[in-house]
């Protein structure tokens, strides 16, 4: 007999089954001298955890289940609208059991049943892998959050832009529209979302544009005088004041009003930002 170390099951992302340790040599009695060892949990038949698994694998690890949809995107930072349910997969052959409706957290659960074939294999037996994990969350999704969800699965490498045009070529008829003008140049969704809601009214809108004298680009400028910062807190943090005031200086001397609009700016209360920007852009003019 010999214990299972615990970096293995972390290096499997904290979940681990029967099957993923019979592969790497391990047997039943290894299985149970871990458990009893405290190294690793079982959390339902042939699925184990170690200590660093969150609460969403314990759920998904009790009830067969796969993360998935929206809730897979935003463990890997991909955007994934307002909903903040928790999305897992059954297998095709789950019986139709009672099963939660809420986890600890009191968050809903969602389930979706995975198709009774798969391209290939699972990369992990907690996870879907992200090409699903994607196509699952723009049937999930509005218009305006799931071609969003399509940018920002590029922008933070989750695909590739070849694998998103894939999907899209095959998504819903309601999203072929917003699909076909995807830009890819979105460092958030609400940047997505902002923009798209701008051109849709017939502002002229450029999105990351340099900025003359300073390492890094303008979020979104619209029709050449008003700039716009769409980023969340991450991206603004103490260290960013300087550097903000900085560029603000430099948009005043391209004659630019600069606004910085939060999330809730743009999805909670977007009539009344809109109503900033609209008058932004004629007062910067008139200025002209």
């Amino acid at each position: 007999m010999r214990p299972i170390p615990e970096p293995l099951i972390c290096s499997l992302g904290h979940v681990a089954t029967t099957a993923e340790f019979a592969r790497r040599g391990y047997e039943a009695r290894d299985i149970r001298l871990a458990i009893q060892a405290g190294v690793i949990r079982r959390a339902s038949r042939g699925v184990y955890l170690c200590r660093h698994a969150d609460a969403d694998q314990l759920t998904a690890a009790a009830a067969h289940a796969r993360i998935t949809c929206l809730s897979a995107l935003r463990r890997a930072g991909v955007w994934a609208g307002l909903d903040q349910s928790l999305h897992l997969q059954l297998p095709p052959n789950s019986h139709s059991a009672r099963r939660p409706v809420r986890d600890r957290d009191d968050r809903s659960i969602h389930y979706h049943w995975a198709p009774v074939k798969f391209d290939r294999a699972p990369r992990k037996s907690w996870l879907v892998d992200p090409i699903e994990a994607v196509w699952q969350a723009i049937h999930c999704l509005d218009e305006e959050h799931a071609v969003a969800c399509l940018e920002s699965a590029v922008h933070e490498k989750f695909l590739t832009e070849q694998e998103v045009r894939r999907i899209g070529a095959n998504a819903p008829r309601h999203l072929q529209r917003g699909i076909r003008e995807m830009e890819f140049t979105s460092d958030s969704g609400q940047e997505t979302i902002a923009r798209r809601r701008l051109r849709r009214i017939g502002f002229h809108v450029v999105a990351q544009e340099k900025i003359s004298g300073l390492p890094y680009s303008e979020d979104l400028v619209v029709d050449d005088c008003v700039a716009l910062e769409t980023d969340g807190k991450k991206w603004h943090g103490p260290e960013r004041f300087e550097p903000d005031r900085q560029r603000d200086v430099v948009l005043a001397g391209f004659g630019r009003v600069s606004l910085r609009l939060t999330q809730r700016m743009i999805l909670h209360e977007w009539p009344s930002t809109l109503a900033a920007i609209e008058r932004a852009v004629r007062d910067a003019k008139r200025t002209r």
